[in-house]
């Protein structure tokens, strides 16, 4: 993996600036960019309007994840494992992100 692909979340009155490390035979990376933001758009509308914990969410993204992996046709041992390897670069590359406070809170 070598395929740099600059990300920004707003969370707790931060912006964060960082770079998920996407596979070097990623199609479209704007089509990546594009249905993340959708899907973390629509979670975060879903989050504040039914109050699900983050325990059930979680637990939504894995089967939602899960059945990707299946129908993908491809092998779903190498598939999750590479599915945990994005997760934690992922986590790292967010902590490691640029932090910057936004508002006055």
């Amino acid at each position: 993996m070598n395929n740099k692909i600059p990300f920004s979340i707003i969370f707790e009155n931060q912006n964060i600036d960082f770079f998920f490390e996407g596979h070097s035979e990623t199609k479209d990376r704007n089509h990546l960019t594009r249905i993340t933001t959708e899907i973390l758009n629509i979670l975060d509308s879903n989050v504040k309007r039914t109050k699900i914990s983050d325990g059930d969410l979680i637990q939504a993204l894995a089967l939602v994840t899960a059945i990707r992996i299946y129908c993908s046709g491809f092998d779903p041992n190498k598939l999750r494992n590479f599915s945990d390897k994005l997760i934690k670069e992922t986590i790292s590359n967010i902590q490691n992100g640029k932090f910057t406070k936004i508002g006055s809170a």
